[in-house]
C-alpha cells in the first residue's frame, strides 16, 4: 500500500487558497486550482499530480459525496441484483433496495445522484487534464512520460462514460437508442449539454480507449491503468456493443498476457487480505492505506461483512447454495456461520468476507474477469466451446467436483452465476443481468425486474441535474 496522501476532491494540489465549484451540474465542476487555467499544468510533475487526482475520485470521501468504484458502484451492482440484500435491521443506507415497489429508482435518490455527480466530476477533471495533451514536454528527471499520463486520462474518461451509459441508458441497440448520456469532451464550465445517442457514447468510449492504448505503456503497476487494463476495458466494451468475436479477442489478449496470472485455488483465502495487494491476478486496484482511508460510513467495509460498522449487506442463501461442497470460496469469501446466525432475517444471510479491513485496496480489474468475458462472448458464438471452458475453469481453479451440462439460456445464466460467485462485490451483477436481458426475482426481498420495466432499462436522472440542465430530458417512463 503506497503512502500517498489521498486526493479526494482535488484534481491538482498547488500552494495557496483552494477554489472549488459548489454547483450541482456536472458541467460546472471546476478543478480547484490557484493559477489561471492556462497556467495550471505547466510541467510533467504537475501533470502527474493531476492524473493522480483522477484516481482520487475512484475512492470515497468522508461524507460520501464522492463515491464511485471504491464502494458505491460495487455495492449497488449487488443490491440491485438477485443475490444480495440489506438486512431487516439496518442503518437505512441502501434500505430502499429492499422495496419490491422499486422505490429506490427515483430522481430524488441520493445514491443515484452521487453516482452521476462523481462520474461527471471524473470526466470534467479528465477533460481539463486532456486539454494539455501535446503541450507538456517530457522531463528527463521525472519517471515516465507525458504521453503515458495522458493515456491514463483517456482510459479514466472511457471508464466513466462506460459506467454512465450502462446505468443511465438502455442497452446498446435497445429501446430509446437516442437516449444516451451527455458527452462533454472539452473543459468548458457552465455548458449544459443534452443527451447524446447511446451509439455516440459508445463511439466516444471506443475513441478514448483507442487513444489510451496508443499512449499508455505496460509498466504503470496495479495502481494505475496500463495496457492490460485497457485490453480488459476493450473486452467489456465489445460485450456491451454485442461484438462478441472482438470481445473474445480482447479477453484472450488479457489471458495471454504473461505479466498476470489467474488466481489459483490456493490463493483464494488470502487474496482480499493485505498480502493479496501484490498478487499478479490484479491488473488495477484503488489505493487505500493506513494514512489514506475511506470514510467509516461510506467505505465498502462500512455496510458489508460482519466486520463492518453497520453489518447490514449480505448475500442470499440461494447464492451460497450454488457453491459446491469442495468450492474453495465456501467458508473463505462467503460464510454461513457466526454473526449472521444471530440475525432475524429468514433465510439467514450469508457473510461476504472479501473486504474486512478499510485499508485493503479495492480491486477493479483482475485477470479472471477475462475468463468470464470470453465465456459470455463464446456463449453467443460457440456455446459448445463456452460450456467446455466453463467446466475447465471452475473445476481447475475453484471446485474440483464441478460439472455442468446445461445448454441454451440456462448455460448463459450459469456462466453469469459463476461470474457472480467469483466476482461478487466487484461491480458486475446488475449490469450483467441487464446487458443480457435476464429477468430475475430476488429470493430474499422479492424485488423483481424484467426487461419491460423502466427500472431495468436505466436509472432516472437526478432531480438536481434536471433543475440545472434545461437541455436534458428524463429517461422515458420516469
Amino acid at each position: 500500500m503506497k503512502k500517498i496522501k489521498k486526493i479526494k476532491v482535488l484534481l491538482i494540489l498547488l500552494a495557496g487558497v483552494v477554489v472549488s465549484s459548489c454547483k450541482n451540474d456536472f458541467s460546472d465542476e471546476l478543478p480547484p486550482i490557484t493559477l489561471p487555467l492556462d497556467q495550471a499544468i505547466t510541467n510533467e510533475k504537475v501533470l502527474n499530480t493531476a492524473v493522480n487526482g483522477l484516481y482520487g475520485y475512484y475512492q470515497t470521501n468522508a461524507d460520501g459525496s464522492i463515491n464511485s468504484y471504491g464502494a458505491l458502484l460495487p455495492t449497488l451492482q449487488e443490491l440491485l441484483g438477485d443475490n444480495a440484500f440489506v438486512a431487516i435491521v439496518n442503518s437505512n443506507r441502501f434500505s430502499a433496495t429492499r422495496d419490491s415497489n422499486l422505490t429506490f429508482y427515483t430522481r430524488n435518490s441520493g445514491d443515484i445522484a452521487t453516482v452521476w455527480r462523481t462520474l461527471y466530476k471524473i470526466i470534467a477533471n479528465a477533460n481539463f487534464v486532456l486539454s494539455y495533451d501535446g503541450k507538456i514536454p517530457d522531463d528527463e528527471t521525472t519517471a515516465g512520460t507525458p504521453a503515458n499520463l495522458f493515456g491514463q486520462a483517456y482510459a479514466v474518461r472511457a471508464m466513466a462514460y462506460s459506467t454512465l451509459v450502462s446505468l443511465f441508458s438502455d442497452n446498446f441497440n435497445g429501446s430509446n437508442p437516442e437516449v444516451g448520456v451527455p458527452v462533454p469532451l472539452d473543459f468548458k464550465p457552465g455548458t449544459n449539454l443534452p443527451r447524446s445517442s447511446v451509439k455516440q457514447v459508445y463511439d466516444q468510449i471506443f475513441a478514448d480507449l483507442t487513444k489510451a492504448v496508443a499512449l499508455v505503456g505496460t509498466t504503470n503497476g496495479n495502481k494505475k491503468l496500463n495496457a492490460a487494463a485497457i485490453d480488459l476495458l476493450f473486452s467489456r466494451y465489445y460485450l456491451a456493443v454485442k461484438n462478441y468475436p472482438q470481445a473474445n479477442t480482447y479477453a484472450q489478449k488479457v489471458l495471454d498476457n504473461s505479466a498476470y496470472t489467474l488466481l489459483p485455488s490456493s490463493g483464494v483465502a488470502a487474496f482480499f487480505g493485505a498480502a493479496g495487494e501484490t498478487n499478479t491476478e490484479t491488473i488495477f486496484q484503488i489505493d487505500y492505506n493506513s494514512l489514506d482511508l475511506p470514510g467509516d460510513n461510506d467505505g465498502v467495509t462500512a455496510t458489508w461483512s460482519s466486520t463492518g460498522r453497520y453489518k447490514q449487506n449480505f448475500a442470499t442463501q440461494t447464492f451460497f447454495n450454488k457453491l459446491g461442497a469442495a468450492d474453495v470460496r465456501k467458508g473463505t469469501w462467503y460464510r454461513n456461520t457466526g454473526y449472521v446466525l444471530t440475525l432475524n432475517d429468514n433465510p439467514k444471510p450469508i457473510d461476504v468476507m472479501k473486504y474486512t479491513t478499510t485499508d485493503r485496496d479495492i480491486v477493479v480489474l483482475r485477470k479472471t474477469e477475462a475468463i468470464f468475458n470470453q465465456l459470455e462472448a463464446l456463449y453467443y458464438t460457440n456455446p459448445v466451446d463456452a460450456l467446455a471452458k466453463l467446466n475447465t475453469w471452475v473445476k481447475t481453479y475453484r471446485d474440483v467436483g464441478y460439472i455442468y451440462a446445461g445448454t441454451g439460456t440456462d448455460l448463459l445464466k450459469e456462466i453469469l452465476m459463476q461470474k457472480n460467485l467469483e466476482m461478487f462485490l466487484e461491480g458486475f451483477r446488475y449490469n450483467d443481468l441487464k446487458r443480457n436481458g435476464i429477468a430475475f426475482k430476488n429470493p430474499q426481498t422479492q424485488v423483481e425486474l424484467t426487461s419491460a420495466k423502466v427500472q431495468f432499462k436505466a436509472f432516472p436522472l437526478p432531480q438536481a441535474e434536471l433543475n440545472t440542465n434545461l437541455s436534458i430530458q428524463q429517461f422515458p417512463g420516469y
